[in-house]
């Protein structure tokens, strides 16, 4: 890259039909912001940028991801940001994950489920799939702390497109011709569950000598949207809260109509 041109940004999406509304709006303002923001070198030298959006639709996640890396290494990326198109996130995200200035930083998230649990992981032993899982608590956040961990999930992360010179390098070094696969789904050693594709690919970094981390900080500002089911008994329990939601909008909007009448 030479010095005056654009830092490209690789915006990869894989995305199974649409995707869902509030992502689509944290990715609007996401998008706007970092282009609008005063980012600039050490000494003092704006940085432009160039961010382009990847959207891959398959049923078949691993070719998906596939797909993706192929379209920003083809665009010439310095940068891949792996997005899923069921998480929200705040508007700079990704100046946040950029100015760590890590190989791989991603964000730790509730997993879609009852009961949930985070998706960041350090492995005790690797041989029998058994893991330690690593909590995003509020003295991690208060702490503005960046923690090493073996693997993440891919709901948001950065990754510097340098990784895949190191994994071609690693790669031509056992006499293999390429890095790939990158993604892939493996069976535990149960014969019941399944290894994800991003445990397959953060292995291979870390093999490859490539750490990766988790913003905690930022962790804590990401939701994973997930359905849920309204019920009476729902209602019943939320009574109170909704009763003050609807004061609160009514007040509000009584406000607002009294200043447009004074105008």
């Amino acid at each position: 890259m030479r010095d005056d041109a654009p830092v490209k940004i690789a915006l990869c999406i894989p995305c199974y039909g649409d995707t869902k509304a509030r992502f689509t709006q944290c990715l609007a303002a996401m998008i706007t912001h970092f282009l609008g923001a005063d980012i600039t070198t050490p000494d003092g030298v704006a940085v432009t940028r160039e961010v382009k959006t990847f959207m891959v639709s398959c049923s078949v996640l691993t070719q998906s991801r596939h797909m993706l890396v192929a379209e920003a290494l083809a665009w010439g990326a310095d940068y891949l940001l792996w997005l899923d198109a069921d998480h929200v996130f705040p508007e700079d995200a990704l100046a946040r994950l950029w100015a760590r200035n890590l190989a791989v930083v991603g964000c730790n998230y509730a997993r879609r489920c009852h009961p949930t649990a985070p998706t960041a992981a350090k492995t005790v032993d690797a041989a029998n799939d058994h893991r330690n899982l690593v909590y995003t608590t509020p003295d991690k956040v208060a702490g503005d702390l960046v923690e090493e961990v073996d693997h993440i999930g891919f709901g948001l992360c950065l990754i510097d497109m340098r990784i895949f010179d190191l994994l071609q390098n690693k790669a031509e070094a056992e006499g293999r011709d390429s890095f790939l696969p990158l993604f892939h789904f493996e069976t535990k050693p149960d014969g019941f569950g399944i290894i994800g594709e991003d445990v397959y690919f953060f292995a291979k970094l870390r093999a490859a000598g490539v750490p990766v981390h988790v913003d905690h900080a930022l962790s804590w500002e990401v939701g994973h949207l997930h359905e849920q089911v309204m019920t009476n008994a729902l209602a019943v329990a939320q009574e109170e809260k909704w009763i003050a939601s609807n004061r609160a909008r009514g007040t509000k909007y009584l406000a607002r109509a009294g200043t447009i009448g004074a105008r």
